[in-house]
């Protein structure tokens, strides 16, 4: 007890200007404070990874600060970025009191609060990857004094069209200022690693202590909000957040939550409402004493409004990630642990809970190993461009911005000469290249900055034309599917009312009509894996179960929707009748299954696959606002590369299948997948 008095008294010392502003009504200093403030105060690059609510914002800006004013610097120091318009308000409102104490200037910039004097600039300014895109094109002069930067969580933007855009704006900054430090802070990550991607040479530090995961999962009946409610009136819980995955069903449940004793307490949140609404709910939320917010992933990335006690999520999340920046909204005043309830409409769905959550607690999200972005191509070429519009722009410094992220790679100069022919650029004269007018006055208007992809991705409502029967619902198209144990083929597709007519086609095999339901899932191959596990326990890691009915085999491989429908069809463009089950189960003639191995697809094949649905796929992945900017050949690799073939197909090369009886497969499944019923997920 006394040496840790003695190491926190240490720290203090260290922070002279700084502690009482950023510390003194907390008294003790965090672990991770106490492992992070020492290495700032030292000049090291670092990322921090967390759980939330551990003061992670604090053990950085602190120390950031405090080495600065070390150094006597009071201009325009700190650019802080974050990856939401609502965490850049959340943030400001926490770091505006301390910052205010030590008479320095914050502020923030975004597209809501987009005014910024250039004659005036703050100590520490905040904003997003957007509005950072947008002042490095019209007042690059600024950053020349800029001592720190700050990439808050980071999880969010790695991997993603939006993480390689700052990937390259951070490249692009270190050709006005390389004297920064920089600092990436994150939650949770798989990679420990991330954070070398944008600070070369970073350091890590990692507090692996977990918040308990309490948990329990309830089925999706038509009283399932009743339900909720009196769970979060015995916990004695005033004020929860409840999670959606479409902003309409956000919407609904505004009505199915008015109830005693949140009748009229009862808010949503989403980012189709206006900036005024938002703040306003997030305002009432944190005033108020009790209540229910219904809200989108708006309110996944991070946002403090107030103390929040129980987390609800109607239906599984995407991923692990997902889940985990969900609860961790809430529960701030709960030490002992998160708290959260789970709705799932189906057995599968449940599994898909309690994997997530058993991955959260031990701290594995099985994402996707790192691929970059190709879409970042042609929106970085034209803002550096923009930046560049006085004296024009070489192919050379053009390659110079995107050596980080593709080295000698001649996709740049592909791209770069393929906005040239498709008249978006100008070469003026010789090997010095502007913005066509038109193009420039797009970047004036603000048009350029954002690679977030406007998404139509949605459930599709899957509808019977030969009974008028609704027979479930789909996350992803493919002309022929599985669904509630039934083969389907599209007759008609409403995009806009997102339905499906379909007509059924011959019946499966009725040992895979157990896993009937609508939850593909979103996650990446790896999990696959993890699931697998679950259900067969008895296989060892690698093997996955396969078996013959009917003259067809049925391929267990739990891959997901998006992963199991490509390998799907690259098989029927080789000629093979293969069938995907949603995501889960592969079926195909038993005379074209080799014994042992996984019915690999050749890469031509999936290519034309990725071909053909070009438009489906851009739409599923996230590819970027500016995907279709580039070249076809390019489209398709950008694709390949979101979906990390070269890493399935190692992974697929990997398995090993092993043959069971049909009736030992559906006891397994059974057993491990049973029916409906409420049933908490026990604490490890």
């Amino acid at each position: 007890m006394w040496n840790e008095i003695k190491e926190q008294r240490a720290v203090k010392a260290q922070l002279p200007r700084t502690y009482s502003a950023f510390f003194a009504r907390f008294g003790m200093l965090t672990e991770v404070q106490m492992e992070t403030i020492p290495r700032i105060l030292k000049g090291e690059n670092l990322v921090v990874i967390s759980p939330a609510a551990s003061g992670k914002t604090e053990a950085v800006v602190a120390p950031v600060v405090e080495r600065l004013l070390g150094m006597g610097k009071k201009d325009f120091s700190v650019l802080y970025v974050s990856p939401t318009r609502a965490l850049v308000n959340d943030l400001y409102r926490r770091l505006w009191e301390p910052i205010e104490y030590l008479g320095l200037k914050l502020e923030r910039k975004t597209g809501d609060h987009p005014q910024i004097d250039e004659r005036k600039l703050p100590f520490i300014l905040i904003t997003t990857p957007e509005s950072f895109d947008s002042l490095l094109c019209r007042h690059p002069r600024i950053f020349k004094t800029l001592g720190a930067v700050i990439l808050d969580e980071i999880h969010l933007l790695d991997n993603t069209p939006r993480g390689d855009q700052l990937r390259v704006l951070l490249e692009r900054l270190r050709l006005i200022n390389s004297r920064f430090n920089g600092y990436a802070l994150s939650a949770t990550v798989d990679d420990v690693l991330i954070g070398e991607r944008y600070f070369p040479g970073a350091g890590v530090v990692q507090v692996a202590k977990r918040r308990e995961i309490n948990a329990e999962l309830l089925p999706g009946s038509k009283e399932w909000p009743a339900r909720v409610v009196q769970r979060l009136t015995e916990q004695g819980c005033d004020k929860a957040l409840v999670f959606f995955n479409a902003r309409s069903l956000a919407e609904s449940g505004v009505k199915l939550f008015d109830l005693p004793p949140f009748s009229g307490r009862v808010w949503v949140h989403h980012a189709s409402l206006t900036r005024q609404v938002r703040e306003e709910v997030e305002a009432r939320m944190t005033r108020e004493r009790s209540g229910i917010l219904c809200c989108t992933s708006t309110l996944e990335l991070g946002i403090d409004i107030g103390d929040v006690d129980a987390v609800v999520l109607f239906r599984p999340p995407f991923n692990v990630s997902s889940l985990l920046q969900r609860i961790g909204r809430g529960n701030r005043r709960r030490g002992n642990g998160l708290y959260m309830i789970g709705v799932y409409l189906d057995p599968w769905e449940r599994l898909l809970f309690e994997t997530f959550i058993d991955c959260a607690r031990e701290g594995k999200l099985f994402d996707k190993r790192y691929t970059p972005c190709l879409s970042v191509l042609p929106q970085q070429i034209i803002s550096y461009c923009f930046q560049r519009r006085r004296i024009g722009t070489t192919l050379e410094s053009v390659r110079r911005i995107f050596q980080p992220l593709f080295g000698n790679s001649p996709v740049v100069e592909k791209v770069f000469f393929y906005l040239l022919q498709e008249g978006m650029l100008q070469e003026r004269r010789g090997g010095v290249y502007f913005l066509t007018s038109a193009l420039e006055h797009r970047v004036e208007t603000g048009k350029i900055h954002s690679n977030i992809q406007e998404k139509s991705f949605g459930q599709y409502q899957v509808i019977d034309v030969t009974s008028g029967q609704d027979v479930g619902s789909v996350f992803f198209v493919f002309e022929r599917f599985v669904l509630g144990g039934r083969s389907w083929e599209i007759v008609e597709r409403k995009e806009k009312d997102k339905k499906l007519f379909v007509r059924p086609l011959e019946a499966v095999s009725s040992s895979t009509k157990v896993f009937e339901g609508t939850g593909t899932g979103g996650y990446f191959y790896r999990m696959s894996e993890v699931l697998k596990s679950r259900i067969f326990p008895g296989l060892k890691s690698g093997e996955f179960p396969y078996f013959f009915e009917g003259g067809q085999a049925y391929l267990v491989h739990l891959l997901g929707a998006v992963y199991g429908g490509i390998l799907t069809l690259a098989l029927q463009a080789e000629g093979v009748a293969a069938v995907d089950m949603a995501g889960k189960v592969m079926m195909l003639p038993a005379a074209r299954l080799q014994e042992g191995r996984f019915p690999l697809p050749g890469r031509e094949a999936l290519k034309r696959v990725v071909r053909d649905h070009l438009l489906e796929f851009e739409d599923n992945l996230g590819s970027g606002a500016f995907f279709l900017n580039l070249p076809v050949d390019l489209q398709i690799e950008d694709h390949l590369l979101t979906l990390d073939i070269d890493g399935l197909y190692e992974f697929l090369d990997s398995i090993q299948l092993v043959r069971m009886e049909p009736a030992v497969v559906k006891a397994q499944i059974t057993e491990h997948m049973p029916g409906e019923g409420n049933r908490s997920v026990k604490e490890h």
